[in-house]
């Protein structure tokens, strides 16, 4: 019963958070002037990706003989899972809404997806290097963000499209968009709204260790499989609303742009503070991320980005990811 309250409350909680951070992104984007490039690949991404981002923090902070383990799973199991579960639902959301492209620049689509590919290789490499070395590949990793971000600044279109209200301009009567104060009620939604998904990703995180207890999971399985399932819902769940909203470049670039950062920031935390020793089942899932990407390459055409592509290879990649981790004991 703890378990069902758990998932149904994370579940409003997520939904009610989500709607409340993408207008409130949206609308703080348009008073700066952002398009969806940097509103979807960097506004939202870094905002959704900040409970995963917390994860191996809080692991290494607390101790203990498995937080490196812990930390380590829960800073490769992001990008998997955003690689193959939040692409591929991203996918699949744009089915269901009766398209089999996403509407999309494929420059800027690949722009992003090389971005990730490059920082993604220097985090596995991390793996083969001295720890002294491992220094330097992290601060090569930071500057590569930096480089991202400022590339997709130049690249960045004027913002287009309709805009819902801003759900907090009914509580402000004298808010507006172009007032002095432009930027000040946005960002409160946003903080609101970010505040409300990390909670609803806690919430699910009881449930899913009251699941992985009972199933007498190991904790690098529960890492790679469980933790970011509850961590990841920010984006797949703002995802959803863009592109029911038309805004299909903001959807795909929230979950890509996450992906960036995750193997960027949180990559640099493993590098200088863990031993950073991959298992099989680390380097399983690099492999597996890998071809989830390379895929996403081959999606994204002339037409945007294929839908009956990214829907089910990115769910069966990460269904055969579980299934050789939990079943074949990988």
């Amino acid at each position: 019963m703890q378990i069902a309250l758990a998932f149904v409350a994370g579940l409003v909680l997520m939904l009610v958070a989500a709607v409340l951070f993408t207008n409130a992104v949206e609308w703080g984007a348009r008073s700066l002037g952002m398009g969806h490039g940097m509103t979807g690949s960097v506004m939202a991404a870094v905002g959704t990706a900040m409970p995963e981002t917390i994860v191996p923090i809080v692991a290494l902070i607390s101790g203990g003989r498995e937080a490196s383990q812990t930390a380590t799973g829960a800073i490769l199991g992001a990008p998997l899972m955003l690689a193959t579960i939040g692409l591929g639902l991203v996918g699949a959301v744009g089915l269901i809404c009766g398209r089999t492209h996403l509407r999309v620049s494929t420059p800027n689509a690949h722009r992003v997806l090389w971005a990730f590919s490059m920082s993604y290789v220097l985090l596995i490499a991390g793996a083969f290097l001295p720890r002294q070395v491992r220094w330097a590949d992290a601060a090569l990793l930071a500057l590569l963000y930096v480089a991202f971000v400022r590339r997709t600044i130049r690249a960045d279109a004027a913002p287009e499209g309709d805009y819902e209200p801003l759900w907090f301009s009914r509580l402000a009567r004298g808010w507006s968009p172009e007032g002095p104060s432009r930027l000040a009620l946005p960002a409160v939604q946003a903080l609101v709204g970010l505040v409300g998904l990390a909670l609803a990703s806690e919430v699910f995180l009881f449930g899913l260790h009251k699941v992985a207890s009972l199933a007498h999971l190991s904790p690098l399985v529960l890492a790679l499989l469980l933790v970011p399932i509850a961590t990841e819902l920010p984006e797949v769940t703002a995802g959803t609303l863009w592109i029911r909203r038309d805004r299909d470049s903001l959807a795909l670039g929230n979950v890509t742009g996450s992906m960036v950062f995750q193997a960027t920031f949180p990559a640099i935390i493993g590098l200088c503070f863990t031993p950073w020793r991959l298992s099989t089942a680390g380097f399983l899932s690099a492999a597996v991320t890998g071809v989830a990407v390379l895929v996403a390459f081959l999606a994204a055409g002339r037409r945007g980005v294929s839908t009956w592509v990214l829907a089910p290879v990115g769910i069966g990649l990460y269904v055969v990811y579980a299934l050789l981790v939990t079943v074949g004991k990988v």
